[in-house]
């Protein structure tokens, strides 16, 4: 299959923060949940993890997570398409960046069920012109 030429023209996003601090293993085993919700495979993809502080004591305290995606009839790997979890010690982030469309609400739901409480959360697309401008689709 040759490889498409309009990834990335378009990307769904959702950044939510959520409360808690879950165990890295917890992060793991929801993210394959979160990535079928989404309609997504990993593709043999692994996550890449890092700890912080760095050994010279920068980078705060917790740990980034980033797991790449690709559509389940596709398996490309796709730069465009990733999870990403920021965990701190009293909270953490998930950013989703998608080349396939998703429903944020219907997003935000599984975060919670999977995850727990969202504080915060903000969804946009990237690559929607309207006569020449970009045109906003924020939900706060």
């Amino acid at each position: 299959m040759a490889p498409q030429t309009n990834f990335g023209k378009r990307t769904w996003n959702l950044d939510c923060m959520v409360a808690g601090s879950p165990s890295l293993q917890e992060i793991l085993d929801g993210r394959r949940r979160l990535v079928n919700f989404l309609g997504m495979d990993m593709a043999g993809m692994l996550p890449d993890v890092r700890t912080f502080p760095l050994p010279d004591g920068r980078g705060g305290i917790g740990q980034t997570i980033m797991q790449p995606f690709v559509e389940r009839l596709l398996h490309q790997p796709l730069t465009t398409s990733f999870i990403i979890f920021d965990l701190w010690p009293e909270h953490f982030t998930i950013t989703i960046k998608s080349c396939m469309e998703f429903l944020a609400e219907a997003v935000c739901s599984e975060i919670s069920r999977i995850f727990g409480r969202i504080v915060d959360c903000h969804s946009w697309t990237l690559g929607s012109v309207v006569r020449g401008q970009r045109a906003s689709s924020g939900t706060g």
